[in-house]
């Protein structure tokens, strides 16, 4: 990463950049799979949660989402493959794509990440006065739309959005 090139001064990147990580070792998401056979790995169960949002995911926009290549990202879809958390099958309008979904074994093991992930939040929560945790919500609402607004303009960088230029 080159801080330099962002408009906010490097020491404002490594801050956002370090609170974030704060975040993500707070939440410390996975356990739940851990220590049951097969164990999965954090990267496989981040592919899981590309299933939070659609029933059908392709290996090309994990490997855009992720930062990862082709080539990883294949080999991750594999091992779950062969774990039966999930199944490929050809897509039926291109047929160079692979549709990839859950099977019950991956739902139920994705499931039991996310009441999880949604337990290790509530505890978390539990310990802020109900004004901070209001507050907590806000800022994250707000930075998730944000982090999208951004995400948004790095996919279509000639899309401008209203207010801007």
């Amino acid at each position: 990463m080159n801080p330099a090139r962002f408009s906010q001064p490097a020491d404002s990147v490594q801050r956002l950049y370090v609170s974030l990580q704060k975040i993500f070792r707070g939440l410390s998401f996975g356990r739940s799979l851990r220590g049951k056979s097969p164990t999965l790995t954090v990267a496989q169960m981040r592919v899981l949660t590309f299933f939070n949002e659609s029933d059908v995911v392709h290996i090309s926009e994990i490997s855009r989402m992720l930062g990862m290549s082709l080539q990883s990202v294949n080999n991750l879809v594999a091992r779950l493959e062969s774990l039966g958390y999930v199944v490929r099958s050809k897509n039926r309008d291109d047929k160079r794509l692979s549709d990839i979904r859950l099977t019950q074994k991956g739902r139920q093991g994705f499931s039991g990440f996310r009441e999880e992930q949604l337990e290790t939040l509530g505890t978390i929560l539990d310990r802020l006065s109900p004004t901070d945790q209001r507050l907590l919500a806000a800022a994250i609402e707000t930075a998730a739309v944000l982090f999208e607004k951004a995400a948004s303009h790095a996919d279509h960088p000639h899309k401008q959005s209203p207010g801007s230029g």
